[in-house]
């Protein structure tokens, strides 16, 4: 099967689960098993994971998260190439779109009568604008990586790395009580599309651009 057909699938079979998903978070306050599993993660009870749960939360939130596209864009454009920092900081935009999808999706958040909500949050629920975040700024850096770095066991070591960073974000929103896992899936799922096409694009760029 050529390159480019699977890629249209992969999308297409993402966003039509992606839709799924989010039609059904716009009806139901939580998806079968989330106040479970919030509440099973929310019994590790540790200052110090509360404190790190808060700092990563932080980071990837709001304008920190401006910074860290910034951040990941320059070094993108020293070591890899113009393109790919373009690309990012073209990720960085798109993530926006959450925004949008909250509004238009309209699910709350976790209530302080079901869990602990130990952060303040303003604004719906899904999808998680962390994950999204994560998923499609950190995956595209993965994937940059992943095809430029030669040396085997450093490329290892950081995208490894980095799928445990983009897991860790979107366990701090459920953590803090912000998020039902489900915004987090989903958040997941929806940024997956955005990464898969943005992949797929500098995968056509380059074979017709050598």
């Amino acid at each position: 099967m050529p390159e480019n057909t699977k890629f249209k699938l992969i999308v297409g079979f993402l966003a039509i689960l992606a839709l799924v998903i989010s039609i059904y978070a716009r009806f139901v306050p939580m998806f079968p098993g989330d106040l479970y599993l919030i509440l099973r993660l929310q019994s590790f009870n540790n200052p110090l994971l509360l404190s790190t749960m808060e700092c990563i939360s932080f980071i990837f939130g709001g304008w920190s998260s401006v910074l860290v596209v910034v951040a990941i864009g320059i070094a993108v454009w020293w070591r890899i190439g113009r393109l790919e920092a373009i690309m990012i900081l073209v990720g960085g935009l798109i993530t926006l779109v959450n925004t949008a999808l909250k509004l238009a999706i309209n699910r709350p958040r976790p209530s302080a009568d079901l869990v602990h909500v130990l952060s303040s949050e303003q604004g719906n629920g899904f999808p998680s604008g962390h994950a999204f975040f994560a998923i499609l700024i950190l995956g595209l850096t993965a994937y940059f990586i992943s095809i430029n770095l030669k040396n085997r066991v450093l490329r290892m070591l950081v995208l490894a790395g980095l799928i445990a960073l983009i897991l860790l974000i979107g366990t701090s929103r459920v953590y803090l009580g912000v998020h039902w896992p489900s915004d987090v899936i989903g958040g997941y799922l929806i940024g997956g599309v955005f990464l898969t096409a943005l992949i797929w694009f500098h995968r056509t760029w380059k074979a017709h651009h050598p």
